[in-house]
């Protein structure tokens, strides 16, 4: 009975300490508040893709698919995504557009706040 006791105290020990390293900043997906939620949530992908790269990487990488899959005139010929013609992609691909283009904004304005500082300062 005490080793069934003890075992149950080990098992339960190792499953905390490796539930406080999936909790830990380093299993977590990257953020930064220079962009606007609506970028964030359309450029990081979900979880344990997110852990692959930082924010800036996978706008850069977003920006450039939507160069391809964001046409107003909707020609997704030159979008690689292997799923554009499936229901799911075409409900979405809105959306994600508005998103991608949101972190051009957000950074831009971050940009014009940054040289507004910078003028009040001369």
């Amino acid at each position: 009975m005490r080793q069934g006791f003890l075992r149950s105290i080990l098992l339960l020990t190792l499953l905390g300490g490796f539930g406080v390293f999936l909790k830990s900043r380093c299993m977590k997906c990257p953020t930064d508040d220079s962009y606007s939620p609506e970028c964030l949530k359309s450029v990081i992908p979900p979880w344990p893709i997110c852990l692959f790269h930082d924010v800036p990487t996978f706008v850069e990488h977003s920006e450039d698919a939507a160069t391809r899959c964001c046409k107003e005139d909707g020609d997704l010929s030159e979008c690689k995504c292997p799923h554009k013609d499936g229901a799911r992609f075409l409900h979405r691909i809105d959306e994600w557009c508005e998103g991608v283009a949101a972190c051009s904004a957000s950074f831009s304005f971050e940009e014009d706040m940054e040289s507004e500082e910078l003028v009040g300062l001369e």
